[in-house]
């Protein structure tokens, strides 16, 4: 974990300068993992243009310990030692800021129509109602926008949920909703959506 976050801050010399004006400084740390370019191959979410509330909460939970606790969340757990380490302040300027940039368009193919299609019906079935007939989220029921987000890393949040990773705190309302959901899916299920969401709902 130590060599990740030293791995992290040596980066953010080359990925923070990405144009965008008043970027925060404790923004430099985040975008060395976070940044659009660079998120895929750090397997860390982008945040570009998500909600401005689920970016908050997110690092509030970590910061309290209601979220990357579980031995098995290794990323987690170095979600949680970075927000220990920011202020309130820090933490909605941070939420603000990356809320307000622009989406990088996710770039992800896949031409296995079939599990497109499985994917597409499981999403209309069990995750619009939520996050949005686009995947745009809905700030009213508590869900994140997902359409940014890579194949590869929503199938391991809806494994996480599944298993017990994340998701189990009383706290966590949505977590706990989500985690309902994953247990009605099978693994085949999960990488069938997580697929569907990551080739852009095609």
């Amino acid at each position: 974990m130590q060599y990740k976050l030293m791995l992290c801050v040596l980066l953010c010399a080359v990925f923070s300068g990405d144009g965008q004006a008043e970027m925060p400084a404790a923004a430099a740390t985040c975008g060395a993992c976070h940044n659009a370019a660079v998120a895929a191959a750090t397997g860390a979410p982008q945040l570009n243009g998500q909600h401005e509330f689920y970016l908050q909460k997110q690092l509030q939970q970590w910061q309290s310990g209601t979220r990357g606790q579980h031995p098995d969340d290794s990323r987690g757990q170095q979600m949680a030692a970075i927000a220990r380490a920011l202020s309130a302040d820090d933490i909605s300027t941070l939420a603000r800021y990356f809320s307000q940039l622009p989406v990088a368009a996710v770039t992800e193919t896949n031409t296995d129509a079939a599990l497109l299609d499985k994917g597409r019906r499981i999403y209309i079935g069990n995750c619009g109602a939520c996050h949005g007939d686009k995947a745009q989220g809905n700030e009213a029921l508590n869900a994140p926008a997902l359409s940014m987000l890579t194949k590869d890393y929503l199938a391991l949040q809806l494994s996480h949920f599944n298993s017990g990773v994340r998701g189990t705190a009383k706290s966590d309302r949505p977590g706990r909703q989500m985690a309902l959901i994953s247990r009605s899916l099978s693994a085949a299920d999960m990488q069938a959506v997580a697929a569907y969401l990551g080739a852009g709902m095609p």
